[in-house]
């Protein structure tokens, strides 16, 4: 599988896997292909992963990886190795407050052979102590060449339709992926960055229309945050005003409260007035 990553991305992938350190911190956007880097970066030296789940214990990158699954990697990593392993923990700003003191315990007592990569799309959730104990690394997003040559090799030639996903998912080739594979998700997809376009550009009555279409979906309602966020993140790397910043920073306060529980319709509203 052939990696897209940005330019200055790559080069610093390139370093890590010339010497990976203890633990490294993977972080950017949702779709830039966090989970592949690590895998690719990880290479012949996989050992296993953890992902986060849902109640019923499946994969659910909303889920949680618990501190239960933290601690069945003891066992693992207390083994002796005489080669490097490397354990991939995707999504881990998604452990709970235990699994991470649980997988700080990891970090104070290394194995020489044990690596860890994490992935994060929301590094800030978590310890500092982790942090301040890992290599971070963001992956910037692709280039817009980077963007255009990795629809076409999907085959994708109608120009509508590059165009399309270019507006959804510029710079994020793993949602490109997905999307195309995915008919229906790219419907859905459409419609939702379609609403966060027009959230954006409407009055407070306009936004409160839209705002309640997501009020009792709870994933739905993130990915349509998720969407308004990449646009707005869009346009502040094109023209910085502190009036966007500040509805940056109000709206992934939204998310975090909506990610923890918090009532769906009473954020939203709350974030529009």
């Amino acid at each position: 599988m052939t990696l897209i990553v940005h330019p200055s991305s790559q080069k610093k992938l390139d370093q890590l896997a010339q010497e990976l350190p203890q633990a490294v911190l993977l972080s950017g956007e949702k779709g830039v292909g966090l989970y592949a880097i690590a895998k690719h970066l990880a290479g012949k030296r996989f050992a296993g992963e953890l992902h986060p789940q849902d109640i019923k214990e499946n994969a659910d990158e909303n889920g949680t990886i618990r501190v239960e699954m933290v601690r069945s990697l003891y066992e693992q990593t207390r083994a002796k190795h005489t080669t490097d392993k490397v354990i991939v923990i995707d999504n881990a700003d998604r452990m709970s407050h235990g699994a991470q003191n649980a997988f700080l315990k990891l970090l104070e007592e290394p194995n020489a052979h044990i690596h860890f990569i994490l992935t994060a799309h929301a590094p800030q959730k978590l310890l500092q102590t982790i942090r301040s104990r890992v290599q971070h690394s963001h992956i910037q997003p692709a280039t817009p060449a980077q963007t255009a040559e990795h629809i076409t090799s999907l085959g994708i030639s109608d120009p509508t339709r590059k165009a399309q996903l270019s507006f959804i998912a510029e710079g994020l080739p793993a949602e490109i992926s997905r999307l195309v594979a995915d008919d229906e998700y790219f419907k859905e997809r459409a419609r939702i960055i379609g609403d966060a376009r027009t959230f954006l550009q409407a009055d407070k009555y306009g936004r409160l229309v839209i705002v309640q279409k997501y009020r009792t979906d709870r994933a739905e309602a993130l990915q349509f945050i998720d969407s308004t966020l990449q646009i707005l993140r869009r346009s502040i790397s094109a023209k910085p005003q502190q009036q966007l910043i500040t509805q940056l920073d109000k709206l992934l306060e939204t998310r975090e409260r909506i990610s923890a529980n918090h009532n769906i319709a009473l954020q939203l509203a709350r974030f529009v007035v």
